[in-house]
């Protein structure tokens, strides 16, 4: 153009020395600019979620960058229009640079000053990103929340993770100086949490400016977005700080903050928070914004695609939230429970070493990723259940019993059941007594079958520490199997016994024309029959009634003699191949018994409110917890009809909720899961030539 005006000031003459002008540099556009991300995005190109670990930084406009890793959480104000678009701006970029493995995103937009249409039509393209999937156990469609109990869900599974987190249940006091070693250390992967205007009651405005603060411990970091006037000479920076303070209280606790300046809010400035004070000067820049189509456009492409598909590192399993019930077959996967399919997990369990002497593993029910259970021998040697009234202790001993059986035959393991409060409680354990594995089952109830059955336990005891004497378990396993498969030498015939006695042993035998073979000792397998030591399970349901008999109780009179033998299991089964798996509902009644002192397996069952009987945690010994749901097995055979799938509209705004599942409908006659399985275990057992141990031992 200026060319052009000299040519025509001078009347359209070219100067003689003049050149053509150089063409123009194409424009290299910056790496996180909208146009580069959106093509990133469209091809998808190696851009895409290609940002390493430990940066978590965006760009506002050009020259104006904020790593949140250092400042914790980022405050952005201005008018609705112009936050809008720079709010997308800011998301779109760390959606297009990090992986969903690497990051996730929670967005909290409950602010009732704005109805949910509008909030929707904002909001709507973040539902298509897989950034908002949940991916660790949250119980939602998407990591979204429009309404006050989605805000209060989603704070609360936040600072769940903090708890877990390395400043611990105490994070909340932790001083600054912690927070920032801790968020150092931190390797991700990240949570951003955008909260868009007040996110609703008073006590989840507490946790989000909690969580604005502490969260960077645990890799959160917040991005809050208040709706306030931009800074102008009319409304100084100060005032426009306090508005949006004012309007989200979070936004006093973010580590900087942005607000957007000009007549028409165009320009950025960013500065530092300290102690909720603004340190300006900061940079200005001019805002970079996108429009709702744009991310619409943006999120749409990224929707189909997974971390292998732009060649980020791959992307681990997300963890589902955990059932509200469980059905323990489909578990232990005998959905049809066959004598095949049980015969098939019996050998598959001997190949594993399983076998007699090996080990003893159960299932607990299902848990986030799969069946959830453990194994005795290495992780026991006992278990201890503990729980209120109606947690679901004792279908959880009868899924214990059922698991347990499944994974063994009858003459390798032997299960022994005692209901501690006499039938006083329900049916108790009998239900599980037909499992062939049983060999004894007591009520508590009747004081003489009570001493018979603690003098019973207590020579068996004592039986198995002299046949072992003084070797472990399944160290004496492996020296009588090892002598079983011997074979004994071969006893010389007459013939070489003359030879020898007449001094002719070491001369050579007179060759024949025929080729003789060494005979060799015909091996006898051991007579059919039980081991004479399996392994041995001692099932107990409430324990605290026997260590605390009632007053009334009429097993009261015996309980002290079933107490000590029990307390021996405790104390002396691990090594004699005898373990203990006790249901308690008052833990302060055993809390002076042997085996709650010493047992380092536990489950804790929560309230039959939350959500439901049977839902705990199993706590190892190594202080790792698993959730989990009890798997139910007196139920009967679920209705085909209510395991079909269904297809419903949802809207966005109800992503947030906990996905409606549809109630499993049982048939309302026929036999349980737990007699089925006990007829298959008996036919089975009968096919394999499983003799069930006698309890007492058969002498």
């Amino acid at each position: 153009f200026g060319a052009w005006a000299r040519r025509w000031m001078r009347g359209g003459e070219e100067p003689a020395d003049s050149a053509p002008a150089p063409a123009a540099a194409a424009a290299v556009p910056d790496a996180d600019d909208p146009a580069a991300l959106l093509l990133a995005a469209l091809a998808p190109t190696p851009r895409l979620w290609s940002r390493p670990r430990g940066r978590l930084d965006v760009g506002l406009g050009a020259g104006s960058r904020i790593a949140l890793q250092d400042v914790g959480a980022l405050g952005i104000a201005g008018p609705r229009a112009r936050l809008s678009g720079v709010a997308r701006s800011v998301v779109a970029q760390l959606a297009a640079l990090h992986a969903p493995a690497q990051l996730e995103i929670v967005l909290i937009s409950s602010d009732r000053a704005r109805p949910v249409a509008q909030r929707r039509e904002e909001w709507g393209w973040l539902g298509w990103l897989p950034h908002v999937r949940p991916a660790h156990g949250q119980d939602c469609r998407l990591l979204l929340a429009y309404d006050r109990d989605q805000a209060a869900a989603r704070t609360a599974e936040l600072t769940r993770r903090l708890d877990e987190g390395p400043l611990g249940v105490n994070w909340a006091t932790a001083a600054p100086r912690a927070v920032r070693e801790a968020a150092a250390a931190y390797a991700g992967p990240y949570t951003l949490l955008v909260v868009d205007g007040d996110p609703g009651t008073s006590a989840v405005r507490d946790l989000t400016g909690r969580l604005a603060s502490h969260g960077a411990a645990a890799g959160i970091h917040v991005l809050v977005l208040a709706e306030a006037p931009a800074a102008t000479p009319a409304s100084p920076l100060a005032d426009t700080y306090e508005a949006a303070c004012e309007a989200v209280t979070a936004f006093r606790d973010c580590g900087a903050a942005a607000v957007l300046s000009g007549d028409v809010a165009t320009t950025v400035r960013t500065f530092a928070v300290a102690g909720g004070t603004p340190c300006p000067p900061g940079t200005t820049a001019t805002a970079d914004a996108v429009s709702a189509a744009w991310a619409e456009r943006f999120a749409r492409a990224l929707a189909p695609l997974r971390s292998g598909t732009a060649g980020a590192a791959p992307q681990q399993s997300a963890a589902a939230a955990l059932p509200t019930t469980a059905r323990l077959l489909d578990e232990l996967g005998l959905a049809r429970a066959t004598p095949a399919s049980l015969m098939a997990r019996w050998a598959e369990a001997t190949e594993q070493g399983q076998g007699v002497g090996g080990l003893v593993a159960f299932v607990l029910g299902g848990g986030r990723g799969g069946p959830v259970g453990a194994e005795l021998v290495q992780d026991g040697p006992h278990l201890l259940v503990e729980g209120p009234a109606g947690s679901g202790r004792t279908e959880l001993l009868r899924s214990v019993a059922a698991s347990l059986a499944a994974g063994a035959r009858p003459d390798r393991l032997a299960l022994v059941l005692l209901d501690g409060a006499g039938g006083e409680r329900g049916d108790g354990l009998l239900p599980a007594a037909d499992l062939p594995h049983v060999s004894a089952h007591l009520v508590a109830a009747d004081p003489v079958r009570m001493r018979e059955f603690a003098q019973a336990l207590g020579a068996e005891l004592k039986r198995r520490a002299e046949l072992l004497d003084g070797l472990p378990f399944a160290q004496w396993h492996a020296r009588r199997e090892l002598a079983d498969r011997m074979v004994s030498p071969r006893r010389p015939s007459a013939a070489e016994q003359v030879a020898a006695e007449q001094g002719g042993g070491d001369g050579d035998p007179p060759r024949t024309g025929t080729l003789r073979l060494r005979a060799a000792a015909v091996r006898t397998d051991p007579a059919a029959g039980p081991s004479p030591l399996p392994r041995l399970v001692v099932l107990v349901d409430d324990l605290d009634a026997l260590v605390a008999p009632g007053l009334g109780s009429a097993g009261r009179p015996a309980a002290g003699s079933v107490v000590r033998v029990l307390e021996a299991v405790a104390r002396d089964g691990e090594r004699l191949g005898v373990h203990l798996v006790a249901a308690t509902a008052r833990p302060d009644r055993t809390a002076d018994t042997e085996l709650v002192r010493s047992c380092a397996l536990r489950v804790e069952l929560d309230a039959p409110d939350r959500p439901g009987p049977g839902r705990g945690l199993l706590r190892f010994a190594d202080g790792r917890t698993v959730p989990f749901q009890g798997g139910r097995v007196t139920g009967r055979i679920p209705r085909t009809a209510t395991q079909r799938p269904t297809v419903v509209p949802v809207e966005w705004e109800r992503m947030g909720d906990p996905p409606a599942r549809r109630p499993v409908r049982e048939l309302g006659n026929g036999p349980t899961d737990l007699a089925l399985l006990a007829s298959a275990l008996d036919r089975a057992s009968h096919l394999v030539s499983a003799v069930p141990v006698l309890f007492p031992a058969a002498p």
